[in-house]
């Protein structure tokens, strides 16, 4: 009886890709028929986004092997975005009023902001314009105070507490965070996964140690920490001000820089 083909790396690799996300599906109650579907949707919107001409059911259908009947559903039904404004409206707020100087004291650190100016110093509301957000500033201060990233003063005005945005676990701006720099970093990944010859590719690069005492590992995460932060921070207010400065432009392209620290009890078995 013939040995069965081995499977073909990625196809093997995709349990492994997978099993993070199935966690975080049982944890948020997601089945697999939930999944399933927006699986479905995935395969679809992949197949249309890579084609140089539009396909027809029958074409999309042999691609990713999904019954004609599902992509002619797929294809009428109205595609459903997550809800993710406020958590990209609370990250831009931060990024501004922890960098700009505009909103900092003389110190370097941000002010308290009353929601109105006062004098040449603009105020909260003055922010999110500046910030370039499409949602309305008490909306936008709501959110803030909710998540304990803005508090208010004696004297009526606010005050950040934070320089990065961590929203409360399990809230929808959590969800909203996972999606963003999740997605981002696995697209960065998959570009660079199936480039041709001579693209550029990004940057994606990555430090494994195994083996490693629970003291060696504290050091290494404050470190880590520490020194990622930094460059968040400043290429944070690097990018402010070029946005200041390509206001006028009309410009839309995107950057994304993101980091993360995994600490785990137990070697990976591939150590």
């Amino acid at each position: 009886m013939p040995t069965p083909d081995p499977k073909a790396p990625f196809e093997a690799a995709l349990a492994a890709l997978l099993e993070p996300l199935a966690r975080a599906m049982l944890a948020n109650g997601v089945t697999v028929a939930a999944a399933t579907e927006a699986l479905k949707q995935a395969l679809l919107t992949a197949a249309e986004t890579d084609a140089d001409a539009p396909l027809s059911d029958s074409r999309v259908s042999l691609l990713t092997g999904l019954h004609r009947k599902d992509v002619k559903r797929l294809r009428s039904a109205p595609l459903e975005m997550p809800q993710k404004r406020r958590s990209g409206a609370a990250a831009q707020v931060i990024s501004h009023w922890a960098t700009s100087p505009e909103y900092q004291d003389a110190s370097g650190a941000p002010r308290d902001l009353a929601r109105k100016p006062e004098g040449d110093h603009p105020g909260f509301d003055d922010l999110i314009r500046r910030a370039h957000i499409d949602m309305a500033p008490g909306t936008v201060l709501s959110t803030l105070l909710d998540q304990g990233i803005v508090a208010e003063t004696p004297d009526g005005k606010f005050r950040l507490l934070t320089h990065a945005f961590l929203p409360a676990a399990g809230s929808q701006e959590q969800v909203a965070a996972y999606q963003a720099t999740l997605s981002a970093h696995l697209e960065a990944a998959t570009q660079n996964l199936i480039a041709r010859e001579g693209d550029a590719r990004n940057f994606d690069r990555a430090v494994r140690y195994s083996h490693l005492s629970e003291a060696s590992v504290i050091k290494l995460e404050a470190l880590a920490s520490a020194k990622a932060q930094k460059v968040l921070q400043d290429i944070n207010a690097e990018a402010r001000a070029l946005q200041e400065s390509d206001s006028e432009a009309d410009a839309e392209n995107r950057f994304v820089l993101g980091s993360y620290i995994l600490v785990s009890p137990r070697p990976d078995k591939e150590d």
